[in-house]
């Protein structure tokens, strides 16, 4: 409830991108996404374009092993951190800092290298207040 709230009003947003991810699978998510999340997801637009050509270049002449750059393009990450770069937004991750790794290239980084904030789920709800009620 308080993160579908918290989208009605502007608070947080995910890209289609994300959306896309999530539903791969036929599961819980999937069905929570097409039933509830219509506010959370937000569409690409052409300035987030050309900052993911600067992520893609990051990615491509850094460290990482192929395999881990074209994984981190193929997937929604990349967008994210062109996306919050596009609209000046801080990304909510559960991903670590692995500056040393050359086999997967961590969101947090991504943001680091790009000027991105970001945030752990369980800091974004500690901001807002947020509470379990079971």
């Amino acid at each position: 409830d308080w993160l579908l709230g918290a989208a009605q009003r502007g608070e947080v947003a995910s890209i289609d991108r994300v959306k896309r991810e999530l539903r791969e699978k036929d599961d819980q998510i999937r069905h929570w996404i097409d039933f509830h999340a219509r506010d959370l997801f937000r569409p690409e637009t052409a300035s987030t374009g050309t900052h993911m050509t600067s992520v893609a270049a990051w990615a491509a002449n850094g460290s990482y092993t192929p395999a881990a750059t074209a994984e981190f393009l193929r997937k929604a990450d990349a967008f994210l951190v062109a996306h919050a770069m596009d609209g000046g937004h801080e990304i909510v991750t559960l991903e670590k800092p692995a500056p040393g790794a050359t086999n997967k290239i961590k969101i947090p980084d991504a943001c680091a290298a790009h000027g991105v904030a970001w945030v752990s789920p369980y800091e974004l709800l500690r901001r807002h207040g947020a509470r379990l009620v079971l």
